[in-house]
């Protein structure tokens, strides 16, 4: 994805254009887009941008940007967008459109003003804060916030609190005061130091009761397609982390229908049998003729050298998918030459993966047909007469809640309040139960737009949450999705002729969680000490005296408990890394008070 720095001040100010001189030769090596007096754009790496209207009053628009017909507009300007007449709003509106992509579009103003406008799924990150009188926007918060730190800067604890207990809002705020996010889908209008947002594009609106019963395989196909090869014709050669499941599957048929748009694929495997999904990946590799890799995964024990260089931002890290392969993965794509790594990340949630009774809910679930209601209950675990209930919108009887060994591992966690809903997904409550779930589903798995060993070394790609592909799934009802039967049924349909029917036909899932809880049991040691005496038990977001117990051999075997304590672990490595920031921002703004009294 493509770096990118944007300053905007008023023209005159001079605290304000001594950090901007200060910010300059950091992006040394950049290719500068605006340098004049109230206004500075500058992008990086093998970044694209695209400029409408004069120099003056442009809209510049930033990183990966695709027509809906095919064509990429990122390689010097495309025809169709309109120029510096037509009201930024207008033009944020045909974008979001008839494009998609990864990019900002911001358009400069008078007196430092500016308008931006973040692609709607938000895969370019858009981070914005402020400094004496200077308005900052960028891809990353490091190397600019050390010179430009806002004053209030500071760690949030309880939104890291919130963060621990469902990571579903990742991608939206900051885990920082004093840092924003520029909404997804949403202007953000800068004017006088002040800043104000306004919604163009949300997912509801794309579900229509009257359309979402006539999702068909055909289209689905063909969209998938659409977007993977535009990806693939941006970021060739490409590698695709194989794991032997459906949603990869998917990715590797779409990215090779049209030609050999996936180079190399990679796959991880455990020694324990319900973690070697090689044979599946084996036969995709077969089928798509994308040359695969098989990379072993040994028990591994995890020290505090092995976070060493994970990338710390705005965000904790916690898209990382593994504490034991990520680094591997990111150095064997570097080895062969990809310019990107690919996944099948977001398939779970886009096809519809959850097995429940609310699909019954649905305008298109056939409420006449008993052969409907014995198949939902069936896949969903649940009586007949649960999926009746729902089908007919009648009242559920309350459960007694019960205590389950998934209560027993529950985190420690402080938490004051409730968990924020997600602002990308919006208001949901005149959709279906089912699409309600759908949507949410979609919104939580935009947490892996997020810093990783991965995305450190090479550009990291989830082209199946991309925009057209979203908008899509959001418009068919889930029981079109399932059929009421199983999971991601109409995907299956949709790439039976391209993919393996073993793949296409399986069942179950590869499952980690006895290698993970090994590599967790002989790393006791260092948990014990890394978080126990940690900052998140310091400063009252974890109960150390209930955490001590989790951190126990026999624990850690009996429960899978490796993706929460994953999460512990990553955002307290996060937060000890801000800590020593935040000092070292604080202890040179002394210095430099010291020096100036």
């Amino acid at each position: 994805m493509t770096p990118y720095l944007i300053l905007s001040w008023r023209a005159g100010d001079a605290p304000a254009e001594a950090l901007v001189r200060q910010l300059r030769p950091l992006s040394s090596g950049w290719r500068l887009l605006v340098d004049r007096p109230g206004h500075f754009i500058a992008i990086g790496g093998d970044g694209l941008a695209t400029r409408a209207g004069p120099h003056e009053t442009a809209t510049f628009i930033v990183g990966d940007l695709f027509a809906r017909d095919g064509r990429s507009g990122y390689s010097g300007g495309y025809k169709g967008l309109p120029g510096e007449d037509v009201p930024f709003a207008d033009l944020c509106d045909r974008l979001s459109r008839d494009h998609w992509g990864a990019y900002l579009a911001v358009r400069l103003g008078p007196d430092g003003e500016m308008s931006l406008f973040r692609d709607p799924i938000g895969m370019l990150d858009g981070l914005i804060w402020q400094k004496d009188g200077l308005s900052i926007v960028a891809s990353r918060l490091m190397p600019w916030v050390e010179i430009c730190a806002p004053s209030h800067l500071a760690i949030d604890w309880g939104r890291i609190a919130q963060l621990l207990f469902d990571s579903a809002t990742l991608a939206e705020e900051t885990a920082l005061i004093g840092v924003g996010t520029i909404p997804p889908g949403s202007i953000l209008d800068v004017r006088q130091g002040q800043m104000a947002a306004r919604r163009l594009w949300q997912p509801s609106t794309f579900h229509d009761r009257q359309e979402a019963e006539k999702a068909d395989a055909a289209p689905l196909r063909a969209t998938v397609e659409q977007c993977v090869q535009a990806w693939t014709g941006r970021y060739a050669p490409t590698m695709l982390e194989i794991s032997g499941g459906l949603d990869s599957a998917i990715v590797a048929a779409a990215g090779t229908s049209a030609g050999p748009g996936i180079k190399w694929g990679i796959h991880f495997f455990a020694g324990q049998l319900s973690g070697d999904e090689r044979r599946f990946a084996r036969a995709i590799s077969a089928q798509t003729s994308i040359a695969l890799d098989e990379v072993f995964m040994p028990v591994g024990q995890l020290g505090e050298e092995d976070l060493e260089d994970l990338p710390v931002d705005a965000r904790p890290g916690l898209a990382s998918a593994s504490l034991f392969h990520d680094r591997a993965l990111a150095r064997i794509a570097l080895d062969r030459g990809a310019m990107a790594l690919f996944t099948g990340h977001g398939g779970d949630s886009l096809f519809f993966q959850h097995p429940t009774p609310l699909i019954a809910g649905d305008p298109s679930f056939p409420r006449f047909d008993m052969g409907a209601y014995a198949a939902l209950a069936k896949w969903s675990r649940t009586s007949v007469w649960t999926v009746a209930r729902h089908a007919f919108h009648l009242p559920m009887p309350r459960r007694a809640a019960g205590l389950a060994d998934e209560a027993l591992a529950a985190l420690p966690i402080h938490l004051d309040g409730d968990a924020p809903r997600s602002q990308w997904a919006g208001e949901l409550d005149a959709l279906p139960p089912a699409k309600r779930v759908h949507v949410a589903a979609i919104a939580t798995d935009r947490s892996v737009i997020c810093p990783s060993w991965r995305s450190r070394s090479l550009t990291v790609v989830h082209p199946l949450l991309s925009q057209p592909l979203v908008e899509w799934a959001i418009a068919a009802d889930a029981y079109q999705l399932t059929l009421g039967r199983r999971d991601r049924m109409l995907a299956r349909q949709a790439f039976a002729g391209l993919l393996p029917s073993s793949v296409v036909e399986r069942r179950g899932k590869g499952v980690l969680a006895q290698y993970f809880g090994q590599c967790l049991c002989a790393s006791v040691h260092f948990l014990r000490t890394f978080l126990l005496d940690g900052v998140l038990v310091g400063n009252g977001v974890l109960d150390g005296k209930r955490l001590a117990p989790m951190l126990d051999e026999d624990f850690l075997m009996r429960f899978d408990c490796y993706a929460k304590l994953r999460s512990v672990i990553l955002m307290e490595h996060w937060a000890r890394v801000w800590q020593g920031r935040l000092e070292a921002i604080r202890a040179a703004r002394k210095a430099l008070f010291a020096a100036g009294s």
